[in-house]
């Protein structure tokens, strides 16, 4: 070897010493692939370098502890990580809640029935003749005593004529024999006589008068016309139907109730009458008369009931619910309606506690359209959830959405 020649430096260990250091920063970043590419290199470098075996199995020993320490503490913050995303994103259901309170809840029989008018009745032709004028159509209101429609009545009036002119002869003939009487020259049978002829001519005068008033078709009662049944210039005969008339104030409604029902009833008693769609306008009656006797056919008993229908929309024919009450309990807890999940035979409510919610048996009672009685499971004061149950299970986060409009209690 010459003295210009320098022998060839070696520097043992340091192609692993860099890829152990390039190594660490991949483990660091979460790359596992990086990690086995690095560790191949890393392995052929150490092959082409003599002598350095030693020093690059304790590099890797050293290497392994770090990277397996790294990676196991990225590992373990990435759970942790995840786990407080998870957190933070857990539903928060919104919903709507009610307070339990205490006030009376009344108990009710119930029962369908059609709305009929008090008074209805069907004008019919009492004489027979051809219909000459027509003053009412259906739906004008009249009063008792109006003229509805005139028939023509020639005949009927000539008839009055002819027996009015014989009753003024009987009594002019009944005067002269009671003069002749007075002066003892006819007999006690002549005046008798003289006097029934009058009094029969002057039946039959007042007969023809009343064949003629009938030629007047008026109404019966105060009320509406509901149908007019003929036409002007129709020839009727005696019996014919003319028009309908009903009296829709006040309205009826006729109900059946089992007999040991119908024996909590009593006149006077006040119902509520509701139209075929439930929530609609309500109407306050009440019991006017109860049937004295029980039908075999159906055992029940017929209760009629009166509602005021001169300020309402209801008409007669129109399909009604009927509510009688028949009980109340006073002062004790009740929650909506609405609240109430049956499920197996049992009723459960969700009752909040701070943020959460609970899912709490009960037991009810007596109930009206809106609310029911609970006898046990809550007590007063707590708040139940009204409008979304079907989200929620025990433990399920909730914001109460009437809070965050400002309605809450």
């Amino acid at each position: 070897m010459s003295a210009g020649d320098h022998p060839p430096t070696t520097r043992p260990g340091r192609p692993s010493l860099i890829a152990d250091i390039i190594l660490l920063m991949i483990m660091l970043a979460g790359c596992g692939q990086g990690e086995a590419e690095d560790r191949s290199g890393g392995a052929g470098t150490d092959s082409e370098t003599n002598g350095s075996d030693s020093l690059a199995v304790a590099a890797d020993s050293t290497d392994e502890k770090s990277s397996g320490g790294s990676k196991g503490n990225f590992l373990t913050r990435i759970f942790n990580r995840n786990k407080d995303k998870d957190d933070e994103e857990e539903e928060i259901v919104p919903v709507e809640m009610a307070d339990v309170v205490v006030q009376d809840v009344p108990a009710f029989l119930r029962a369908t029935a059609t709305l009929e008018p008090d008074k209805q009745a069907t004008v019919l032709a009492k004489i027979a003749g051809e219909i000459r004028r027509i003053h009412v159509e259906e739906g004008d209101f009249v009063k008792q005593g109006q003229v509805l429609a005139l028939l023509d009545g020639a005949v009927e009036r000539v008839r009055l004529e002819e027996a009015a002119a014989r009753a003024r002869g009987f009594a002019l003939d009944l005067e002269r024999v009671e003069r002749l009487f007075d002066q003892d020259l006819v007999s006690t049978k002549a005046m008798n006589d003289s006097r029934s002829r009058h009094e029969e001519a002057e039946a039959q005068r007042k007969a023809a008068e009343l064949s003629v008033s009938y030629t007047r078709v008026v109404a019966p009662f105060s009320g509406q016309v509901s149908n007019r049944l003929v036409d002007l210039g129709q020839n009727v005969s005696l019996g014919t139907q003319l028009f309908t008339i009903v009296d829709a104030d006040p309205l009826v409604a006729r109900v059946h109730l089992p007999e040991k029902n119908a024996a909590r009833i009593a006149i006077g008693q006040p119902v509520i009458i509701n139209p075929g769609d439930e929530g609609d306008e309500s109407l306050m009656g009440s019991v006017t008369l109860i049937s004295p006797i029980v039908d075999r056919r159906t055992g029940t008993i017929k209760v009629t009931c009166e509602v005021s229908g001169s300020k309402t929309a209801f008409r007669p024919g129109s399909f009604v619910r009927v509510k009688l009450e028949t009980d109340r309990h006073t002062d004790v807890l009740v929650v909506p309606k609405r609240a109430l999940i049956p499920e197996g035979g049992e009723t459960y409510v969700f009752m909040a506690e701070g943020d959460t919610v609970v899912k709490v048996a009960i037991k009810t009672g007596f109930a009206d359209d809106e609310f029911v009685e609970v006898i046990d499971g809550i007590v007063e004061g707590d708040r139940v959830i009204t409008v979304g149950q079907g989200a929620l299970r025990t433990g399920t986060k909730v914001r109460d959405l009437d809070a965050e409009n400002g309605d809450g209690k």
